[in-house]
């Protein structure tokens, strides 16, 4: 994810963001201003924003000031200008417990704010590190229009004041809320790294004017979506302006590939990550670690095989332990530049060239991507991948609209590559999803899970019907340790060997299945279903690839030589059909003739009809009622999981 977030107590962790996040992850000298502590560190000042202004007295883009923060953050949750009115009130002549009264926002709470970290995809703030002035703006300007839509949905969508017995009915804040943001530049390493911090006040004002405090757990269960959200809206911004494209990059086998500014060089990438490479390092001991642990009797304390979800916190172990200190001397923006530009060229491995016109480049990639692929946005196939790959990747086929709207908007991603979208069309893929593919499983106890965010679902079809496909098995590699059979605890490292050099056994990542999963069920429909949804999912599929062919089909080269042969046809050239009208995502936009339209249709229809007579003739009747063997790891998958002495809070799942 692109968007993290933590949480923001009154006390220590206010004075840490105080001392440190507020002057660019530095050290803010004693007693020194804020103001001047942010000139020194070379960062601007911070920023308010945010609709909820309004209620404030305040303005979006106002500076934010030290008093302000530390009334709003640091004293439990009173008004930025609590001083002021406090003053005011005792010079009327209120009492002071009456004036302090006057500067809170409803009741003091502990938890004050949450702390949003948006940080674009490597290759747009490496565009923006290495290219020119105007290129700087231009990033800059989109990566804030996209914190402001994130912001805008999150009032719209997400907050909520909690309210009645144990907080059982919950209304959104109608003047919105707000927050501070900070921009930063760096990471610790020194790298180029822009990212802002968004400090969100928990206090919003109810529909009677009273203050409550925002539900923090709705904001935590959103954070994915806010990401996918806010990683669209920026990559598009750029695009769309610089005239770029994106295309996806598997950065982790097996796991889902991210969509990256087409024509930057990776070795730029890995110039950048050397807290990925030291986090990856320090992954392989702990792994290790992981697998040979045992307990006093000798016996293992976790399961021989890494999961998921054990590497997922032993990342985040790895990720602190390996954590450098905070930066020392504080560099102007424009020293910044200069330094990167003479390390990418002396440190990377790229010509010195494509570096100073990384932008040219870009463009170069992005013209050759947008003239062979068309961005058309297909609502039903859509539909389909992101049920598919929710219902795979979420524990037990279960989740909620959030997972879908999530994974529609990675999906627009990758299928628009960079293009602005219309609003609302994530809305649509995930209605779509709903209404077509999923069934709503809920049993609400509360009031709470009558909302539609918090209805249960899970797909229209079973595990068994989505069987994975397996590998081609690899060549053994003699001078390899072989891996540990998942069933028996793990072999002790050779020695002489590193942890990177020892192959640790994992168990097979989420996203592969889920990509499977999402391949079955497509399958599923083109060739089961000629006539209604099955059918238009296919013509659709076509359509959305204008430089491929669905021809006829090919002769089953096991045939017995009774059918008779298919004609040749001549085929469409799709390649006239490439334009697409401005700012157009549906397969309307295509431009086809009645007569190319009519062609196609006879062309998928007699393709379907073929398909399904050679499935109805090759299928045995005998066969088909005949039970299938069911082998044993299934039986497993499907079955009550069974109390097991290794499985624990770590155990996958």
């Amino acid at each position: 994810m692109t968007v993290d977030i933590k949480l923001i107590r009154a006390g220590q962790m206010y004075r840490y963001y105080l001392r440190q996040t507020v002057v660019g992850d530095g050290r803010r000298p004693a007693r020194t201003p804020l103001r001047a502590a942010q000139e020194q560190a070379g960062v601007p000042a911070g920023r308010w924003m945010g609709r909820g202004l309004a209620a404030l007295g305040l303005a979006p883009g106002e500076e934010v000031t030290e008093a302000q923060l530390r009334n709003l953050f640091g004293e439990r949750g009173r008004h930025p200008d609590a001083d002021r009115i406090e003053a005011a009130r005792l010079a009327a002549g209120d009492s002071p417990k009456k004036a302090f009264k006057a500067g809170a926002l409803g009741r003091r709470v502990t938890v004050t704010g949450v702390d949003f970290v948006f940080r674009p995809q490597p290759t747009i703030y490496l565009l923006r590190a290495l290219g020119d002035e105007e290129t700087r703006l231009v990033i800059e300007a989109a990566h804030e229009y996209a914190i402001v839509r994130v912001l805008e949905w999150i009032e719209d969508e997400v907050a909520a004041i909690r309210y009645g017995k144990d907080g059982i009915y919950r209304v959104r804040p109608p003047g919105g809320l707000v927050a501070a943001r900070f921009r930063h530049y760096e990471a610790r390493s020194g790298r180029p790294l822009l990212h802002e911090h968004v400090l969100l006040s928990v206090k919003g004002q109810r529909l009677d004017g009273t203050w409550g405090s925002i539900h923090t757990l709705a904001l935590h269960e959103n954070t994915v979506a806010a990401s996918a959200l806010y990683n669209e809206l920026v990559a598009a911004e750029v695009c769309e302006v610089l005239g770029l494209a994106t295309e996806p990059r598997t950065v982790t086998e097996g796991r889902r590939p991210v969509m990256e500014i087409a024509g930057v060089p990776y070795e730029l990438i890995r110039w950048t990550a050397r807290r990925s490479d030291q986090i990856a390092s320090c992954l392989s001991e702990l792994e290790h670690e992981y697998v040979t642990a045992v307990d006093d009797d000798g016996e293992p304390r976790f399961l021989p095989v890494v999961s998921e979800r054990a590497r997922a916190k032993l990342n985040q172990i790895a990720a602190r332990k390996t954590r450098p200190p905070k930066k020392g001397k504080a560099r102007s923006l424009a020293q910044l530049r200069a330094d990167w530009k003479a390390s990418a060229i002396r440190t990377s491995g790229v010509p010195a060239g494509v570096i100073s016109s990384l932008l040219e480049y870009a463009r170069a990639a992005a013209a050759a991507i947008r003239a062979r692929v068309a961005a058309v946005v297909d609502i039903a196939l859509a539909a389909v991948d992101v049920t598919a790959t929710v219902f795979v990747m979420n524990n037990g086929g279960r989740f909620h609209r959030r997972h879908l709207l999530a994974e529609a908007r990675r999906h627009l991603a990758l299928v628009l590559r960079g293009r602005r979208r219309e609003p609302g069309l994530d809305d649509q893929v995930v209605a779509a999803a709903i209404s077509t593919y999923c069934l709503d499983i809920s049993e609400p106890k509360t009031v709470r899970g009558l909302e539609a965010g918090y209805r249960l679902y899970t797909a229209r079809w079973s595990l068994s019907a989505l069987t994975a496909r397996r590998r081609t098995p690899a060549v053994p590699d003699p001078d390899r340790q072989p891996p540990a059979d998942p069933g028996e605890p793990a072999a002790p490292r050779p020695p002489g060997q590193d942890a990177g050099e020892w192959e640790i056994p994992r168990i097979p990542l989420q996203y592969e299945r889920a990509v499977l999963a999402g391949a079955a069920v497509r399958e599923k429909l083109r060739t089961t279903v000629v006539r209604g949804r099955g059918y238009d999912i296919a013509r659709h599929q076509q359509a959305a690839m204008p430089e491929q062919l669905l021809g006829p089909a090919a002769a089953d080269p096991e045939g017995d030589g009774q059918e008779p042969k298919v004609e040749v046809e001549e085929a469409i050239d799709f390649k006239e059909l490439r334009a697409l009208k401005a700012s157009r995502t549906d397969v309307e936009a295509l431009d086809f003739t009645a007569e190319q339209l009519r062609r196609a249709t006879e062309i998928f229809t007699k393709a379907g009809d073929e398909a399904a007579a050679r499935k109805k003739k090759y299928t045995d009747p005998q066969d088909a009622s005949a039970p299938h063997p069911v082998r044993k790891d299934d039986q497993r998958a499907h079955r009550p999981q069974q109390p097991d002495r290794h499985r624990g809070p770590e155990a996958g799942r």
